[in-house]
């Protein structure tokens, strides 16, 4: 999946100089946009962050009958919208991918509203919300992360 191997490829860079990577009210920029969705706060945020990712985005892409190309557009335009209105509503600034991953999964939970999705090991979520729910409680939990 290309948006795992880019937040893969980016994820030591992104840890080295946060700095470089987060979005706030003083940085937003269209590319800044596009480099917080790769950035991550550390690697439980990384890992969570893919794992969903992995989980939903090959239900979405089955329930669209579509190709990588547009999952990946569906990703970056969600965390870009995610990434506009963290900067604008919040004095901190951020990093992460969890408004591309929420886009993912809200396009899940609209196109299969009932269908349980499989996490990890023995680890299901009932319906899609409830993987949003997680990744929403997480996100709030840490200051900066988006």
């Amino acid at each position: 999946f290309v948006a795992v191997v880019l937040n893969a490829l980016c994820y030591l860079p992104s840890v080295a100089n946060p700095q470089r990577w987060s979005i706030s009210k003083r940085t937003l920029s269209h590319e800044r946009l596009l480099r917080y969705q790769l950035a991550h706060a550390n690697f439980p945020h990384f890992a969570g962050n893919m794992l969903t990712l992995l989980a939903v985005g090959s239900e979405v892409s089955t329930a669209l009958r579509c190709n990588q190309p547009l999952l990946l557009a569906l990703y970056v335009f969600s965390g870009w919208c995610g990434g506009f209105l963290a900067a604008r509503l919040s004095p901190h600034e951020h990093v992460g991918a969890s408004g591309s991953v929420s886009g993912v999964i809200v396009a899940l939970s609209v196109l299969r509203p009932n269908s349980a999705v499989h996490v990890l090991g023995d680890v299901n979520a009932s319906n899609p919300l409830m993987l949003l729910g997680g990744t929403l409680l997480a996100d709030l939990s840490r200051i900066g992360v988006s």
